[in-house]
């Protein structure tokens, strides 16, 4: 069952995509991002546009090469360059939404968006994780670790941090790469926002191994060193 990672391709958008809708089916954000249904044919028009101009964006498909379909997909925001110029711009909104339907989106989506610039600001180089999906079919052989290997072996490269929110189930995955959860900030989803009740957000990062060791706190008490020095060690 040869399993392979590959850069996704226009044509490989609806694919990629029916793997991500079929897996998050259930899940809330999906209702509340596309909440009278997705038009597919618009969604993969708009998906065109976003990685036509997105520069950051990567989106990658696991493959699978004995049947030739896609079984897996990642989103990832890779930010290499330094200078603010080349970081990550918080959202103005979900521009596809009126009314109550897009304030209730926001409200959910606006504090990861604000915890993402609170950890990360605008000018520092890591790789973020911003979505995964498996085919329900096809779990439990190892698609969802070989995506999540195609960051870290970036991330790696490139010696920066990685950053995702997590659900749940995702924890152990995310823990089984190297990340971990940070504790000294919370991000908790309100019943008053979602109709649910109250949820936390698992925050994970994953710190490459330049850092030796050194933990995510640890760095932006520090100054966020890019050479993860810390009170002039070397």
């Amino acid at each position: 069952m040869p399993l392979v990672v590959l850069p996704a391709q226009v044509a490989d958008i609806e694919p990629v995509y029916d793997v991500y809708f079929a897996a998050f089916k259930d899940e809330p954000i999906v209702d509340l991002l596309y909440p009278g249904g997705v038009d597919r044919k618009a969604h993969t028009e708009g998906v065109k546009l976003w990685w036509a101009h997105d520069t950051a964006l990567y989106t990658v498909k696991c493959l699978d090469t004995d049947i030739g379909k896609v079984v897996g997909m990642a989103t990832w925001d890779i930010f290499w360059k330094p200078g603010e110029d080349n970081g990550w711009v918080k959202p103005d909104g979900i521009p596809w939404l009126n009314g109550k339907e897009k304030e209730k989106c926001e409200a959910v989506l606006s504090p990861m968006w604000d915890m993402r610039e609170e950890l990360f600001g605008k000018q520092r180089q890591y790789v973020y994780l911003s979505s995964m999906a498996v085919d329900p079919e096809h779990q439990r052989r190892g698609v969802g670790r070989l995506l999540a290997q195609w960051g870290v072996d970036v991330a790696e490269q490139l010696g920066v941090p990685m950053y995702t929110e997590s659900s749940k189930a995702g924890l152990r995955l995310y823990e089984s790469v190297g990340f971990k959860r940070l504790t000294h900030v919370r991000l908790v989803h309100r019943e008053e926002v979602t109709g649910r009740q109250d949820e936390e957000v698992p925050l994970m990062v994953r710190m490459p191994s330049a850092a030796k060791g050194l933990s995510f706190k640890e760095w932006a008490d520090n100054g966020y060193s890019p050479s993860y020095q810390v009170n002039g060690t070397k």
